[in-house]
């Protein structure tokens, strides 16, 4: 699956611009209950800014609380941000939400301009669609051997099931596999 079919769109984000003081970020952190902000001037995408990173620079900088508020958060945003294309695929937004602290990835396209964002809530929420939540759990255990699938599919379209999806584990047990199959079937029992 691609990022472009997942991503929340820049139309539907709350953003700000690097001009935005310190103090109008919070109030619109707080109003909107977010964790994190993208800062975007025009259709380009600049960096993130939360309420962590304000936090931050204002007990690092010594400041009375006034005069921080009033401070642009051009200063302290972060801007090294990994990104994603479009039509990149899900499992690279994966590896980034992963190994980058962030709340979430840019998506920016090939004219570099602003797409929007993947979240953790996407790619999770994308991941129990994929998994087949809501129908029949079938766990198998089977030795790896040419044409296992081939033979339950066959058994399982005897039945008038449908396979939503497919996963495959491996136990690193004895040569053996482990497939987990969402099935919708009516009678469970009898299949």
């Amino acid at each position: 699956m691609m990022i472009k079919n997942i991503l929340i769109p820049f139309r539907e984000l709350t953003t700000i611009s690097t001009s935005n003081t310190a103090g109008d970020t919070l109030d619109i952190i707080d109003s909107k209950s977010l964790l994190s902000l993208p800062v975007v001037e025009g259709k380009r995408f600049v960096g993130i800014i939360s309420r962590r990173y304000i936090l931050q620079e204002y007990f690092k900088s010594g400041e009375d609380k006034e005069t921080f508020l009033k401070r642009p958060i051009e200063g302290f945003m972060k801007t090294k941000i990994p990104y994603l294309a479009p039509n990149d695929l899900i499992e690279e937004a994966v590896n980034l939400l992963c190994s980058h602290n962030v709340q979430f990835i840019p998506v920016i396209n090939e004219k570099g301009e602003f797409e929007g964002i993947v979240s953790h809530k996407a790619v999770f929420r994308t991941l129990k669609n994929s998994l087949g939540m809501g129908y029949t759990r079938l766990v198998i255990t089977t030795y790896d051997i040419k044409g296992q699938l081939a033979k339950l599919s066959e058994i399982i379209s005897k039945e008038n099931g449908n396979i939503m999806s497919i996963l495959q584990v491996d136990p690193e047990v004895m040569g053996l596999k482990e497939l987990i199959l969402r099935v919708d079937v009516e009678n469970p029992q009898r299949l």
